[in-house]
């Protein structure tokens, strides 16, 4: 098929972009469907570890409670053979403590009888009714015989004799003199069946099994208890007995024509016994293959909806490349006056300066409520350091730098004297591109002067112009960590005007009013500029006098008394005399902190105001 030219040169123009758009299609496909694999592997993996995990920590526990178990149901067998063979005299003159085999031999359920053989392994106790029974043949009397020991022994399963279906163990200890010679041995007859029923609350399921194993790989018995053959051995000790013996505890999978089942088992040592726990894996690989298969389903169903939506997303950046492509001229010929714009309506600005990297100032936009330092034709295109002051350059660099190299906009406050008047002034910056940077000027004088009268208003007495209860408060606070920081002691003086009811009565609120500023006069000219005196509340007054001790205190307000008793002239032509009572506490003699210090003075005043009144 031919072709027209023009829709020939339309693929080849656009063959490269779409072959390009298509490749990273297909390598995300692939990127995807790894990242499923990878997820479903790793999920599958974590399932089956944590199933396995808890099988296997559900074995160990077991087998360890079935070691603890028959540890100590072995160890009291033991303690009664320890118990009998320790008897005086029971060595040298056995027949007299028979009544002792009697005894123990009924104490414990799953033991049969208790054996006293002698060293030609004849059976003293109990006494047979025919004969005396040889057993000089079992292997726990050929054990004691030639180790010479009288350490505990535990034998294989047998059968105690012909007639008898039920297997036993035997738990058995040496008898020697004191020269060590061989005397016979004693020996705790079990039952299998017996014993492995008491041990048999453990096994909780009918997916577990329990065997006790010889070291030799013999099977003692299971859990619960399951009749078998005498000889039975457990392959997985059988095989590693003839070469070397198991680790004190271990786990595996143990392979067998009914199933696999993964076991642990604990070893004790003393009796050379073995106890494996195991469970069937039947039900968790049921389990293990059903997790599988719903995973890999879900796998599946995810994948194709991540393939659909990634060949959806791909044809629709495919159309948006193509819409773009009509636009790049255009955005690009806006691209710098819209960033611009953008950093103009963000700083509302009221003076804009526009400086290069360099710190040239490359343009500005005088508003009219910032006055300019000097003329246009005086600072535009020079360096910033040539127009501004030392310290407002040093700080707009560093604003440069800042806003250019970290990408972050920068603000500051300044002070400048302008016409004689003090302004203050606030800076912000923005990055216009990565060469140039938007200043912005806003003249905040104003509401500096506000923050300024509501700071002095919230601190200060409006009436006497003194600081108020707060502002004394803070600065006594001041003085008692710096008197305690350099152990310099200060005063703190309470002042009260006596009788300052009868004046409001009297002559008015305007009088009175006027009396306690004339009052706040004289305290602040009987005083140091360094100390502080405060009007805590109505005719309340208080004085911090700093670096000083009780005695020039007491100078201070005897001064004091002498200014405030001098003749008043109020409205009205009114000439008043009043008197003042005053307490003085120092620091720290009278208190440590400034409630302390307050109260001490407190009581000073009223004590200096009865005083008076007498």
């Amino acid at each position: 098929m031919v072709f027209p030219v023009s829709i020939r040169s339309i693929f080849t123009f656009h063959c490269p972009n779409n072959c390009k758009l298509w490749l990273y299609t297909i390598l995300l496909i692939a990127a995807t469907l790894l990242v499923i694999y990878h997820n479903y592997h790793s999920q599958l993996t974590a399932y089956s570890s944590q199933v396995n995990q808890q099988i296997a920590q559900r074995n160990q526990l077991l087998a360890l409670m079935q070691t603890q178990l028959l540890e100590s149901k072995l160890e009291a067998i033991d303690q009664t053979l320890k118990l009998i063979s320790s008897h005086p005299d029971f060595i040298k003159n056995p027949a007299p403590h028979t009544y002792l085999l009697e005894k123990y031999s009924q104490n414990n359920p799953e033991m049969l009888a208790l054996l006293h053989i002698n060293a030609d392994g004849l059976l003293r106790y109990p006494k047979h009714q025919r004969r005396q029974l040889d057993l000089s043949g079992r292997d726990y009397f050929k054990v004691h015989q030639s180790s010479k020991t009288d350490s505990v022994f535990t034998s294989k399963p047998m059968l105690p004799s012909r007639g008898h279906t039920d297997p036993v163990m035997v738990i058995s200890r040496g008898l020697y003199d004191s020269s060590d010679i061989f005397q016979g041995v004693i020996a705790a007859v079990i039952d299998i069946k017996t014993f492995s029923q008491a041990l048999s609350g453990i096994s909780v399921n009918a997916q577990l099994f329990s065997s006790i194993v010889h070291e030799e790989g013999e099977i003692i018995f299971r859990v619960p208890f399951r009749n078998f053959k005498v000889g039975q051995t457990l392959d997985y000790v059988k095989e590693r007995s003839d070469k070397d013996k198991l680790p004190l505890t271990g786990e595996g999978i143990y392979q067998h024509s009914s199933g696999n089942y993964q076991f642990a088992y604990q070893t004790l040592p003393k009796w050379r016994l073995h106890v494996f726990v195991g469970e069937k894996r039947t039900v968790v690989d049921e389990l293990i293959s059903i997790y599988q298969f719903l995973h890999l389903r879900n796998s599946i169903l995810t994948a194709l909806t991540l393939i659909l939506l990634i060949l959806t997303t791909a044809w629709l950046i495919r159309r948006r490349l193509e819409i773009n492509q009509q636009l790049v001229e255009s955005k690009a010929a806006l691209q710098q006056s819209y960033q611009r714009n953008q950093a103009i309506i963000k700083a509302i600005p009221d003076l804009l300066f526009t400086i290069d990297r360099n710190g040239k100032i490359i343009d500005f936009e005088h508003g009219d409520g910032v006055p300019l330092l000097m003329s246009e034709q005086d600072f535009i295109h020079k360096h910033i350091s040539e127009t501004l002051p030392d310290f407002l350059a040093q700080r707009t660099l560093l604003a440069l730098q800042k806003t250019l190299n970290n990408g972050e906009s920068d603000y500051f406050e300044y002070e400048l004297t302008l016409s004689g008047k003090q302004h203050f002034f606030m800076a912000r910056s923005s990055a216009i591109n990565q060469d140039r940077m938007l200043v912005v000027v806003i003249d905040i004088t104003e509401r500096k002067k506000s923050e300024n009268a509501l700071q002095w208003q919230a601190t200060h007495d409006s009436l006497t112009q003194l600081p108020n209860r707060m502002l004394f408060y803070d600065r006594l606070n001041q003085a008692i960590t710096e008197s305690a920081r350099y152990k310099q002691p200060f005063c703190l003086l309470y002042i009260d005007l006596n009788d300052f009811k009868l004046v409001n009565d009297t002559y008015g609120h305007l009088n009175g009013d006027m009396l306690l500023i004339l009052v706040a006069q004289r305290i602040r000219e009987s005083i140091r500029q360094s100390d502080t005196a405060a009007r805590l509340a109505g005719d309340e007054f208080a004085i911090i006098v700093n670096h000083s001790n009780f005695e020039e205190a007491l100078q201070v307000s005897e001064k004091l008394r002498e200014h405030l008793s001098v003749v008043y002239k109020l409205n009205d032509g009114v000439m008043l005399n009043i008197s003042a009572s005053i307490g003085i506490a120092c620091y720290p003699h009278d208190g440590k902190d400034a409630d302390e210090l307050i109260l001490h003075a407190d009581n000073g005043m009223y004590h200096d105001k009865r005083s008076t009144a007498c």
